[in-house]
């Protein structure tokens, strides 16, 4: 019935072998970014990267001018901080000093109201009879207390110096009558 095995003619082979790679090469002339160039302005692309390349170039040197800047402003900064500091640690210095030296703690008004016992060491609670009672509740006068015990042991101090000194020169009197006699 049908030959189904016959080989083709060589140039209808050909013809379509040629059609196949004209249509290929349409394709990648459409389809490929890179290399279409139908209803492009070859001249204006390669202007406009030329200009982007100029502005990157002109970015960069002003970034590495500003770097050089800004190394040098840190620096300058970095001193001001360091003088200050120093400053600020001079000042601190002198009025620490000046804390020292002038403002010493018994030197001030306000001393009497740092030591909590100034109102007890002042005068005793209860004075004597001539006083007037405080009441009960107030327990500032105990039975045996002697209110007058430190001029009482300076009398008793004064007394017995005296009796001492007496008995030194009667003691020297002795001596002398003894070295007379």
């Amino acid at each position: 019935m049908y030959k189904v095995d016959l080989s083709p003619d060589p140039k209808e082979v050909a013809a379509i072998e040629a059609r196949r790679n004209r249509e290929k090469e349409r394709q990648s002339r459409f389809f490929n970014v890179r290399t279409r160039v139908m209803g492009v302005d070859v001249k204006a692309l390669n202007s406009q990267v030329e200009e982007r390349k100029l502005r990157e170039a002109t970015e960069q040197s002003k970034e590495a001018a500003y770097g050089t800047y800004q190394e040098q402003y840190d620096l300058v900064a970095q001193m001001l901080e360091k003088e200050e500091a120093e400053r600020t640690r001079r000042l601190n210095k002198k009025v620490q000093e000046f804390r020292e030296q002038k403002q010493q703690l018994k030197n001030r008004q306000e001393f009497d109201l740092w030591d909590p016992g100034r109102l007890w060491m002042e005068f005793p609670a209860y004075l004597g009879p001539s006083e007037p009672p405080c009441g009960p509740a107030s327990l500032q006068c105990f039975a045996g207390e002697d209110l007058e015990r430190a001029m009482c042991l300076k009398m008793q101090q004064e007394q017995f110096r005296y009796s001492l000194e007496r008995q030194l020169q009667e003691q020297q009197q002795v001596q002398d009558d003894e070295k007379c006699a």
